[in-house]
């Protein structure tokens, strides 16, 4: 009886540790949690050995079990054993797969795991998010799974259809607290298919499969409408991972599943749609600089405006688009051929057509000068070859064939030539600037739409003679040299219009201006070495303006070695980009081509036309003009070289070449040169000028005293004072003539950077002779 009653006793005393234990628990569920841990820690170590395959059901049925038992959701997952159970099932996986070794065996727990739906069963759990916090959990679970087991499970239908269910339930709430582990998920997803292609077939819904969407006609790929949900995403980094899920899609190189990217979604459109919204919300008032100095690149466009010194309104606007629009390029860039033409195309008709087309022919001086500035910032942003073909199809047409006079062809490049000659500046000069940034491209048909398919059929020749690019007959110049006695007289004559001359017309300047070949400087004699013809087409260039109206006269000139330095890097370049374009490497008169009357085409139409009005523009203009036409005379193509470089070519009557045009420049020159008595100091102080050695009109307008200048050159007459020079460029057509001296410097550079050229690509050719 005593053993009884004290065992009744310790029994009360039981109950009454357990009420008050539980109690306890009740108060604090987190430390009862951590508890419950450390016991079932404590039972696993102190448990007799199981199977993984039992442990692994252990885990399972705790996890159901808790769904069973609780039901009213009101505690979260952190507070629950949930994934703890979760991670030690994987970790079985895990195990289990190591220890088997072999590729392709599954070991009982991952059977088991396929066999019993346990996915399916787990994306139901994690769609209704109970507790909260589940559809985290089992996101985790799905990520883990399949980047660290190297068994290929997708292709099981138990696996790919809860896959694909809980694809789509990613991206479904905006800013939602499981957009990291959505994001995660999905990058894993395409990860899978990027090693096996044809597994995106399995994200594919087709039409009749989708029950709640009857009269959807266009398949659903779920993958991809989960990555561009998540691609606007507020978080910076999961808005960059859906980006670079969306382009390992693109990237996939299976035929069928490029197919089913371009047309069985609406990948392209919704791509091309976010940068047409973006290009429709920049700003348009906004200083032209701003625009050129922003360098957005995507990934890189977390700005503050706050602590931007150099923020403008509309700023954040502008490097969204241009971010977005450097994403499509490198996107492009990597996809699949077809899926790169597919999306170019669309932007083409979304962008171009449907935006910048309608902003570029306005009447609007502002409006246009807006969307050529920010169609150039586009062009500077765009790498990619089938991005860049659709700009030059929108900007230059997509014809190739034969331009003539009286068909200028494309609108909007005939309206942008016509810009180039507006009377706002600031809009020819934009548009200059959108022809130099197109020059610059790696793209084969800017080159021929500009420049060569008026030249392919070398109409521009005098017939029957067709001299070679590189000779030209000794007798054809003997001949120039008779004919330069009977023009000399009129050479100093400012002519009516430009550059109607022949061969002989040519000839006779060139033979003229080697007769000073003897007071040429340093920079002249790295000629000497080359054969004749060479040397003399060389120094024409050299040797075109007189050394009277040339503001070197009195310095030491070493601008000479720069540009040859220059030409050579830059045609090095240039022959490296043109290098897979086929072209030939000696003249070439094609029939398709030919033309009764030759003419140069619109684009070298408006460099000449330009070039022959360089002392009535502005200093700015005249050097973005000269630029142009250096890139121009850089290009690799035989014709172009012998129709640009070549004085000594015999060409039709009333062809216009670059060095008629020169010639009549060099005329005017002469002309005002006469009329002007203080012609060689105006020249020389406007060359200081523009390098900063002396102060310009607005600085000593606002001086009390004039200021004496030292002597610019030996002799009184080059003695003058600084004050009154500048007061006489400031008196009447003062600025006209400032600006006339600008001019003349930079076409007296101009000639020396078109003699190196010269001299470079006859240098380079010899050597790969």
């Amino acid at each position: 009886m005593k053993c009884f009653g004290r065992l009744f006793f310790e029994y009360l005393l039981w109950l009454r540790f357990k009420r008050r234990l539980a109690l306890c628990l009740i108060m604090k569920k987190a430390m009862f949690h951590k508890f419950t841990n450390f016991i079932q820690q404590a039972v696993e170590t102190f448990a007799p050995n199981i199977s993984p395959q039992e442990e692994f059901i252990y885990h399972w049925k705790s996890v159901t079990s808790y769904f069973v038992d609780n039901k009213d959701g009101c505690v979260r997952i952190e507070e629950t054993a949930l994934p703890e159970h979760l991670d030690s099932m994987l970790r079985i996986l895990q195990e289990e797969e190591s220890e088997l070794g072999e590729a392709g065996t599954t070991g009982m727990c991952m059977e088991y795991l396929l066999q019993h739906r346990l996915l399916e069963t787990l994306y139901t759990l994690g769609r209704t998010d109970h507790p909260p916090g589940m559809k985290q959990c089992v996101l985790r679970f799905f990520t883990k799974l399949l980047s660290r087991i190297s068994h290929p499970l997708l292709p099981h239908i138990n696996v790919y259809r809860a896959v694909q269910r809980l694809v789509k339930a990613c991206g479904e709430t905006k800013a939602g607290p499981a957009e990291k582990e959505e994001i995660e998920f999905l990058c894993t997803v395409c990860a899978k298919i990027k090693t096996d292609p044809y597994l995106v077939n399995f994200f594919i819904e087709s039409p009749s499969k989708s029950a709640k969407t009857p009269h959807r006609t266009v398949p659903a790929f779920s993958l991809l409408d989960a990555l561009l949900a998540l691609s606007t995403s507020q978080d910076a980094r999961v808005s960059l991972k859906a980006c670079e899920g969306m382009m390992l899609c693109a990237s996939l190189p299976e035929q069928s599943a490029a197919l089913a990217l371009i047309s069985q979604t609406k990948f392209c459109h919704s791509i091309a749609q976010t940068l047409t919204e973006m290009y429709r919300k920049l700003p348009m008032q906004v200083n032209l600089d701003d625009i050129e100095m922003i360098e957005a690149k995507w990934g890189f466009n977390d700005i503050n405006d706050r602590h931007d010194e150099k923020a403008f309104p509309g700023k954040r606007q502008v490097i969204s688009f241009l971010s977005w629009l450097d994403y499509c390029d490198q996107l492009i860039a990597v996809a699949n051929p077809d899926v790169g033409e597919a999306l170019s195309r669309e932007i083409h008709q979304q962008l171009l057509t449907g935006c910048f087309s309608l902003h570029l022919l306005q009447a609007s001086e502002s409006g246009s000068l807006m969307a050529t500035v920010y169609i150039t910032r586009c062009l500077r942003t765009v790498c990619s070859p089938a991005l860049l073909k659709e700009f030059s199809y929108f900007l230059l047409g997509s014809d190739r064939g034969l331009e003539s006079k009286d068909n200028p062809g494309h609108l909007i490049n005939k309206r942008l030539l016509e810009r180039c000659n507006h009377l706002s500046e600031e809009l020819c000069l934009v548009t200059l600037k959108l022809y130099d940034t197109l020059l610059q491209k790696e793209d084969e048909h800017i080159f021929h739409c500009l420049l060569l398919r008026t030249l392919l059929g070398r109409s521009y020749l005098q017939l029957p003679s067709l001299p070679s690019q590189d000779t030209v007959s000794d007798s054809t110049h003997d001949e120039n040299l008779e004919d330069k006695k009977n023009a000399s007289k009129e050479e100093d004559k400012p002519d009516d219009f430009v550059g109607q001359t022949t061969s002989s017309g040519n000839a006779e300047i060139i033979a003229n201006n080697e007769d000073r070949d003897s007071s040429q400087d340093h920079s002249r004699n790295i000629t000497n070495n080359l054969p004749s013809e060479v040397h003399k087409v060389v120094n024409s260039f050299l040797t075109l303006l007189p050394d009277e109206i040339k503001s070197t006269i009195q310095t030491v000139d070493c601008s000479y070695d720069m540009y040859l330095r220059d030409a050579s890097k830059q045609f090095a370049i240039q022959e490296r980009v043109c290098k897979s374009w086929g072209w030939p490497k000696q003249p070439i008169s094609e029939l398709n081509f030919s033309m009764e009357k030759f003419h140069q085409g619109p684009f070298l139409q408006m460099l000449f036309d330009k070039l022959l009005h360089m002392l009535d523009q502005s200093y700015s203009v005249n050097l973005l003009l000269t630029s142009l036409i250096s890139k121009v005379a850089l290009v690799p193509h035989p014709n172009l070289h012998e129709y640009l470089l070549d004085p000594f070519l015999p060409v039709a009557e009333g062809t216009h070449t670059l060095y008629s045009v020169l010639i009549k420049v060099t005329n005017e020159i002469k002309h005002h040169q006469k009329t002007d008595s203080t012609f060689p100091q105006k020249l020389i102080l406007a060359r200081k000028q523009l390098f900063g050695l002396v102060p310009n009109i607005h600085s000593l307008r606002l001086a009390k005293c004039q200021t004496e200048v030292p002597c610019f050159g030996k002799g009184s007459n080059w003695q003058i004072d600084v004050f009154t020079l500048l007061y006489s460029f400031s008196d009447g057509g003062g600025f006209e003539d400032q600006s006339r001296m600008e001019a003349i410097i930079v076409l007296e550079e101009f000639c020396k950077e078109l003699s190196a050229i010269t001299f470079v690509k006859h240098h380079a050719a010899v050597t790969k002779s």
